[in-house]
């Protein structure tokens, strides 16, 4: 099932961090290096690096393990989350900034107002890990100045569009 060296396949068959989600197709874990509160993500169990190699019935429990994730999210304590996290053993020696940082945003305490659901889907797309794995970003008024365009920033020269 798994590839050797991937850490994606080192997180499904439980070796890292815990679950916060389970189904007959995917995991999912609070990501450790978040970017918002509740930053997590969803990763198929069979080693498949492109949400297009997605067999009938992974497609069929993708949306429902995004929708769960979802509900999980907004029922977490994230002070107690990332304050638990920076004592993880598995972590220790590794930056902790990113955590640090969440733990100091305004919004920690408060239930996400939006989320951002993506994946980047090849090496030119941004992917760091040939595994898919699709990222649940919650999502807070104030979180940057202007979300307009949203996913479309990822190239901001042309995120900007006028509509008629």
């Amino acid at each position: 099932m798994g590839k050797q060296g991937c850490y994606f396949c080192t997180v499904v068959s439980g070796e890292t961090d815990p679950f916060i989600f389970e189904n007959r197709s995917f995991v999912s874990i609070f990501d450790t290096n978040p970017v918002n509160p509740g930053h997590a993500l969803v990763i198929p169990k069979r080693h498949v690096a492109s949400v297009f190699e997605l067999n009938e019935m992974e497609q069929d429990d993708y949306f429902a393990a995004i929708k769960r994730v979802k509900g999980v999210i907004e029922n977490t304590d994230f002070h107690q989350l990332y304050t638990e996290m920076q004592s993880r053993d598995y972590l220790q020696g590794r930056p902790m900034d990113h955590i640090d940082n969440v733990l100091q945003l305004p919004f920690l305490g408060r239930k996400p107002d939006a989320y951002t659901v993506g994946n980047n889907d090849g090496r030119a797309a941004g992917r760091s890990i040939d595994h898919l794995h699709v990222i649940l970003l919650p999502r807070y008024e104030g979180d940057v100045e202007n979300p307009r365009g949203g996913i479309r920033n990822v190239i901001p020269s042309r995120a900007n569009y006028q509509r008629r």
